[in-house]
């Protein structure tokens, strides 16, 4: 008797051993899917668990609880953050992109006063933005506090003096991407790796692509860190990720997402 439970401990410490959860923020969430998939390939023994999206501050809070071992964030750690003496690696960044249901293929392209002009609803009607599109515009936008609003707010003029904001609030990143894809005439916003493999129509801002080389030359402004938070000590299987995450094929899995490689540096 006494062996068996030895060996059913055994069974459970293994399984323990190579099995970790990343939860958080929905913006890294299939960036960081694809990631784990391609190194469970190669690791046939290992679970890298990416759960739904719960925010940066919930990936944060989870780790803070132990309720998970590495948290997704689309931002720095906050100062009100840094009491609780988390350990932060960025590994990405990504374009912020204004994106429509594919029924809006006419417009490839909008400008900065565009987007102040829809978000404060002053714009209704996509033929006031181009003449060969037509209909009601309707908006799926993010919650104040959102990294990608955060960073619309930094970037764009006027935006954050909007006094109202026009649309509807879609409180993570995968339910703004269904939403988009599901309905006609709806436009909205969120990193490009959530939405480069999907049926959206991306769009330049003031005629700027969000390619890669726009973004390592400062051309394309609106950009958010991806970044992933731990408490303490890595767990092997934490390290060895993390590893392949900085390592070539980890690079090639980001850059095929839209997406630029950090260099490794830590906090």
């Amino acid at each position: 008797m006494k062996k068996i439970i030895l060996i059913l401990l055994l069974i459970i410490s293994l399984s323990a051993n190579d099995r970790i959860t990343i939860c958080g923020t929905g913006d890294s969430q299939e960036l960081l899917s694809a990631l784990a998939l391609a190194y469970e390939k190669d690791n046939l023994n290992s679970k890298i668990a990416i759960e739904d999206s719960i925010g940066s501050g919930g990936g944060i809070k989870s780790v803070v609880f132990d309720q998970c071992d590495l948290g997704r964030v689309a931002r720095g750690i906050k100062k009100s953050e840094e009491k609780y003496n988390l350990n932060y690696i960025e590994f990405a960044k990504s374009a912020v992109v204004f994106v429509t249901n594919p029924n809006i293929d006419k417009i490839n392209n909008i400008t900065t006063k565009e987007v102040v002009s829809i978000f404060d609803g002053t714009t209704k009607r996509w033929e006031n933005i181009d003449e060969h599109s037509e209909g009601k515009i309707y908006i799926a936008r993010r919650e104040a506090g959102d990294s990608s609003t955060t960073v619309i707010e930094k970037n764009i003029d006027n935006y954050k003096d909007i006094k109202e904001l026009a649309g509807k609030v879609i409180f993570t990143t995968p339910k703004t991407v269904n939403i988009i894809c599901k309905y006609k005439n709806t436009i909205g916003y969120l990193p490009l790796s959530q939405a480069i493999n999907k049926k959206l129509n991306i769009l330049s801002l003031d005629g700027i692509e969000a390619s890669v080389e726009n973004i390592m030359q400062d051309k394309y402004k609106l950009v958010v860190p991806f970044g992933l938070v731990y408490k303490g000590k890595l767990s092997k299987l934490s390290k060895n990720f993390i590893d392949f995450i900085f390592s070539e094929d980890g690079k090639k899995i980001i850059l095929s997402h839209g997406s630029i490689p950090s260099f490794r540096l830590s906090r």
